[in-house]
């Protein structure tokens, strides 16, 4: 027998441990909540802090990469490709199988003869067009295979505007957006000189991300110092890579590299695009070097370059008449 006070403890206690339950399932349900958000802050921090390294490398690693040379010459004593004649082997194909066709005896029964010999001469028209298309293709190709030989005798040549329009075609300068806002050519007395835009010291990363042991991002303002150190190391890599890339693309031995940068004046007090780098690389010396193990400071340095460089102050402007260049001509 159940009386009412039984009855309504009853309904108590059962309303007690219902609240319990819930209580415990919304404390795990929290629990799981705030470990996602953990888990998604790991994750978060771990992405800016490869992101960082990512640019670190992207700006001062553009030198790591192989010298593989483009054979103009080869390509420039290669014969021409004569003009393909036309075939008609789809053409002729289609009209053996007409000739060839025999109805058999239930399609005359079903009348389809005259539909089948209809479908076989459409065919021939379609396997004309196949031929005519293999031809242009054909035309094209040698057509394409000549431009490049005529390019390619004029590079040899050394014609200038031979070698810009190919350096544009060929190298990898245009992909380059953390190495060079822009790359000029000059042609002086058989020397090539690029005259490179690299970046400015307010295109360097103004803080550093790196991942604690505790799985979170510590972002600390880079040090002035440090900025000058990164700009350098882009300068000096940005130095190389243009090099590496007029020597795999130009049939020359040699090269050299003249870096802009934005520099204040302080005979002016005027922030401006003044050379900051001169670099000649040659090939052969290029290809003893390790570059993808070495620091782009000390492969301008092992390869002679001239700057004026310090931590305290950053980049100072060179005179580019000390290597023969006026970028006033």
């Amino acid at each position: 027998m159940v009386t009412t006070r039984q009855f309504t403890k009853g309904v108590v206690r059962t309303m007690r441990a219902m609240d319990r339950a819930a209580k415990q399932a919304e404390r795990q349900r929290v629990a799981q909540q705030q470990a996602l958000h953990r888990q998604a802050h790991l994750d978060a921090s771990s992405r800016a802090a490869a992101e960082y390294e990512e640019i670190i490398g992207a700006l001062t690693g553009a030198h790591r990469t192989g010298l593989v040379s483009r054979d103009w010459r080869a390509i420039a004593t290669s014969p021409p490709v004569p003009d393909p004649v036309r075939r008609n082997d789809e053409e002729l194909a289609a009209e053996a199988r007409l000739s060839a066709y025999r109805a058999g005896w239930m399609t005359r029964v079903l009348g389809r003869e005259e539909r089948v010999r209809q479908a076989l001469q459409d065919e021939i028209v379609s396997a004309r067009a196949r031929d005519d298309a293999a031809h242009s293709a054909q035309q094209a190709a040698a057509a394409r295979r000549n431009a490049e030989i005529r390019t390619a005798q004029r590079v040899v040549e050394r014609d200038p505007d031979a070698m810009v329009r190919v350096l544009e075609e060929h190298s990898a300068l245009g992909a380059l957006p953390f190495s060079v806002e822009g790359v000029d050519t000059m042609f002086l007395d058989g020397r090539v000189i690029a005259v490179v835009d690299g970046l400015d010291l307010e295109d360097m990363p103004e803080e550093s991300i790196t991942l604690l042991k505790s799985g979170k991002a510590s972002v600390k303002s880079l040090q002035l110092g440090r900025r000058y150190e990164i700009h350098r190391d882009t300068i000096c890599s940005a130095a190389v890579r243009v090099a590496l890339e007029f020597l795999s693309v130009l049939p020359i031995d040699e090269v050299e590299v003249l870096m802009l940068t934005d520099i204040l004046d302080r005979a002016t007090g005027h922030i401006e695009a003044r050379p900051v780098l001169h670099l000649r690389v040659a090939a052969q010396a290029v290809r003893a070097l390790n570059l993808a193990r070495t620091e782009a400071p000390a492969l301008v340095e092992r390869l002679g370059g001239h700057k004026d460089w310090s931590k305290r102050e950053g980049f100072r402007a060179l005179n580019p008449a000390a290597f023969g260049i006026d970028l006033a001509a």
